[in-house]
């Protein structure tokens, strides 16, 4: 249960930091859209880890695990750039990135569902 608590507050903190990043340090954004959603994709990386403290609960694997692992940061990577999407708008360089994050996606979900047997 504290484990799932701890992934709770890891996804608020991910959403969050997504939102606004400069919340921490008082670093200038950059004005350019692009660069924007990169730096917001940064904090995918907590809210994907949160994702896999909720959600997964086989610890003992360690082959299901580093599937596992990558699956859920490379999920919390998309959300984060849509989120990014959604604020700045769409650019075809984006869309190739956001492209190849769902393919490793697929391959990592798939990569998961052959050592679960």
């Amino acid at each position: 249960m504290p484990i799932k608590i701890i992934g709770v507050v890891m996804i608020l903190a991910g959403c969050v930091l997504t939102y606004k990043p400069n919340i921490i340090s008082k670093i200038p954004l950059p004005e350019n859209a692009y660069q924007m959603i990169e730096i917001r994709v940064k904090w995918g990386f907590l809210t994907g880890l949160g994702i896999l403290l909720i959600f997964y609960n086989q610890w003992s694997n360690w082959k299901l695990l580093a599937c596992a692992v990558l699956f859920f940061l490379i999920l919390g990577i998309v959300i984060a750039r849509l989120f990014g999407f959604v604020l700045h708008g769409f650019f075809s360089k984006q869309l190739l990135w956001l492209t190849i994050e769902i393919v490793a996606l697929l391959i990592f979900g798939i990569l998961y569902r052959y050592a679960n047997n």
